[in-house]
């Protein structure tokens, strides 16, 4: 069941406005790269999460009324707790935390290598979509 569910937020990423970047080849080039990177840390859906913040961290970098919550973004990082965490020891959970920060940072830039003038506008719909409150890390 998660795997479908994970899918289900997979696709519904790739086809919102939330997201148009995704059928970008430049972006698909560099996600897929990153997400290579995370050589499984990260379940399916937590891996479209980490896409999702680092969609919007792009968007409040370059869009006028778009500022990122701290408390939001802290709260949508502590949900990327690695994969078979309760294993690991503190020195391998270090590493996942910085690794994954790495991860965002490569995510970030490919979307911002690809934002399109229509981009912000995109944006304002999907901070408008009561459907994306809840995966929203914006004020």
């Amino acid at each position: 069941m998660k795997f479908w569910l994970s899918l289900a937020v997979g696709v519904s990423l790739y086809l919102s406005p939330a997201i148009a970047s995704a059928k970008d080849p430049t972006t698909s080039f560099v996600r897929l790269h990153a997400i290579a990177l995370l050589e499984g840390a990260l379940n399916a859906e937590q891996t479209a999460n980490l896409q999702l913040i680092a969609h919007q961290a792009a968007i409040a970098a370059v869009c006028d009324g778009f500022t990122l919550d701290d408390k939001k973004v802290s709260k949508a990082f502590e949900a990327l707790a690695p994969v078979g965490a309760d294993k690991m020891t503190a020195e391998q959970k270090d590493y996942h935390d910085k690794h994954l920060l790495v991860v965002y940072g490569i995510l970030v830039g490919g979307e911002l290598t690809a934002m399109s003038d229509g981009a912000c506008k995109l944006a304002e719909q999907s901070k408008a979509d009561p459907d994306f409150a809840k995966e929203m890390v914006w004020q």
